[in-house]
């Protein structure tokens, strides 16, 4: 399979070696990887050239911290439509989710898994197969920029509980501590940071539902272009156009992917899930970002998840979060409107 990365993913790299004095459009061509691509946000380049870049990238410059350097360089554009996202959202917690259910649009040879712990959450990145192996200079470079993109919502203050690396470290421990302000420890089964609850379920000051919404659109819609790259995508895609219209059946949905029913199913299921499932899952991840847009009303919110009745969406946010969506709604915003007209039931 031909595994790809965002070229803008890829300018932390030329920033990093034009930092360092040397021509950065000379390693890049090095590496068999055209700069000019760097000036299309859409443009994207082979994932086994990005891994010979930071190789190259590593060794001319002779630092063994090159990825955190390049991370330094970050920007909201670094990531596309989800650096905006990310920034948007309401908390730390859904932003880390946004980053493991998009990260295809970085990269597609990567995995990124975002799960709760009893104590903790933990944000896990590894390759796709096992052949790809990303070099430790990338995994530094990855989990250096998801903790800088912490501190530029939250606060300087943001640090992990600790950093897990599979790599030996040999070289660059010092910078690491002292990024991470936070014990980095070696030789792991998986690349990780584990991340304390209380900082990341805080409502944070730059959260905007309408941009963080906005913003997840032009990703569905980028990863849908990729080309089959993910059927669920392309699904959910389709599913947040045709909501508000109530025409989701799965008929017509492989219809607009010019498919046949059977094509959809067997696809959905290489992927370990049904088209009802997605149906579902697209619903919830819509009416949790829905409900925290206080310009939208509750019945303007069953309009959009594609319901009949208010009282059909009521119970689905019920059993989706324990609690019915006007309760919900309450909870992030203190001091609410009651006198809005259809608070009533919900």
């Amino acid at each position: 399979m031909h595994f790809t990365t965002i070229t803008s993913w890829a300018r932390l790299v030329w920033e990093g070696l034009t930092a360092s004095g040397l021509n950065a459009d000379a390693v890049f061509r090095d590496a068999g990887l055209d700069p000019a691509a760097l000036r299309d946000p859409n443009a994207r380049y082979p994932f086994t050239s990005m891994t010979r870049l930071w190789r190259l990238s590593e060794a001319g410059t002779n630092d063994p911290c090159f990825g955190l350097t390049a991370a330094s360089f970050w920007h909201p554009t670094t990531w596309h439509a989800l650096g905006y996202s990310w920034l948007a959202s309401r908390t730390l917690e859904e932003a880390m989710q946004r980053l493991s259910r998009y990260s295809g649009m970085i990269s597609d040879a990567a995995i990124i898994r975002f799960n709760e712990q009893r104590s903790d959450f933990r944000l896990t990145i590894g390759a796709r197969h096992a052949q790809l192996d990303p070099p430790g200079v990338v995994i530094d470079a990855a989990l250096a920029t998801v903790v800088h993109m912490c501190r530029v919502s939250y606060g300087q203050g943001f640090k992990p509980i600790r950093v897990e690396l599979t790599q030996a470290g040999l070289g660059c421990r010092q910078e690491r501590q002292a990024f991470y302000n936070a014990p980095v420890l070696y030789g792991k089964p998986e690349n990780a940071l584990v991340c304390p609850k209380a900082p990341l379920r805080e409502t944070l000051a730059t959260a905007n539902a309408i941009l963080a919404r906005t913003n997840d659109r032009i990703i569905a819609e980028y990863l849908g272009q990729l080309g089959g790259e993910s059927t669920v995508m392309r699904v959910k895609t389709r599913l947040i156009d045709r909501l508000p219209s109530g025409a989701v059946t799965e008929e017509g949905i492989a219809e607009t992917l010019h498919m046949s029913l059977r094509t959809l199913q067997r696809k959905l299921c290489e992927e370990g899930t049904t088209y009802k499932r997605v149906l579902e899952e697209t619903r919830r991840e819509l009416a949790e970002r829905y409900i925290q847009d206080a310009s939208l009303t509750l019945n303007e919110i069953t309009y959009l998840l594609g319901f009949s009745e208010a009282s059909s969406f009521s119970r689905s946010f019920k059993r989706w979060t324990g609690v019915p969506p006007g309760l919900y709604r309450d909870s992030l915003h203190p001091h609410p409107d009651r006198s809005a007209p259809d608070q009533g039931p919900l």
